[in-house]
């Protein structure tokens, strides 16, 4: 590529690399040789202590797509270093998706930060998000029997549910359900306001997503699985009654 830049060009690149060339030869040879100047999306090394050198796609541990399974299984169990041994594939090998057939997702609200303990605390902010909730699509939740605005039972693969709005609506596919994960306070239907110091409880409180996500764990990055799981929603007979 050096012989396609100028003389001027040659003189202000060498030594350069194409983020640090103020003449922009490295870019418009790259680009004319078809080259993007930065790499072109492809791993350019291989991580030697990564379970996988290049990253390569595994389905999720809770999926409904047993064919994906097939065709990208996760890890075998194992054991790491000092951490108790971490269950992969003995947990996929498991099709839990009869009983529990929804995709479950989560994500950030606009008005919350992290965890949400000081947004919350924030009564302008608080306003604006009063609710832990639950989106789930017109169909799912006709099928499931519960309303708009009404209280339910979001139910985990291992045994966690924690009790929330429903809020219905087409943002979400048939089939999959979003939860924030700004929340906490409440455990399984139990108001903890009363554990908080006095006046430390912020204005807002609500179930915490992470009770119903499971176990699914990256060991490259140290991350639980909480993108991707299965659930279940159930009416709130109790709190309907």
């Amino acid at each position: 590529w050096w012989k396609d830049l100028t003389e001027q060009e040659k003189k202000l690149a060498e030594g350069k690399n194409w983020k640090t060339d103020p003449s922009g030869g490295i870019i418009r040879v790259a680009i004319k040789h078809g080259c993007a100047p930065y790499g072109n999306a492809k791993a350019r090394c291989i991580v030697w202590n990564f379970p996988d050198p290049v990253p390569i796609h595994r389905e999720p541990l809770y999926t409904p797509r047993r064919d994906l399974v097939e065709k990208y299984p996760t890890y075998q169990d194992r054991k790491r270093y000092w951490r108790l041994p971490t269950r992969y594939a003995s947990i996929q090998q498991q099709d839990f998706s009869k009983d529990f057939p929804l995709i479950m997702t989560s994500g950030r609200l606009v008005e919350y930060e992290g965890g949400g303990d000081e947004t919350r605390s924030n009564p302008w902010l608080a306003e604006l998000q009063q609710d832990m909730f639950v989106e789930i699509n017109p169909r799912d939740a006709n099928n499931a029997g519960v309303r708009h605005g009404e209280q339910v039972w979001v139910a985990g693969p291992e045994g966690g549910r924690i009790s929330v709005m429903a809020f219905v609506t087409e943002r979400v596919r048939p089939g999959v359900v979003f939860m924030p994960f700004h929340f906490g306070g409440h455990y399984e239907g139990q108001d903890l306001r009363p554990k908080y110091p006095e006046g430390s409880a912020p204005y807002v409180l609500g179930e915490s997503c992470n009770i119903v996500f499971t176990y699914g764990y990256d060991s490259v990055t140290a991350m639980q699985e909480t993108k991707v799981s299965l659930c279940r929603i159930e009416p709130d007979l109790v709190t309907e009654k």
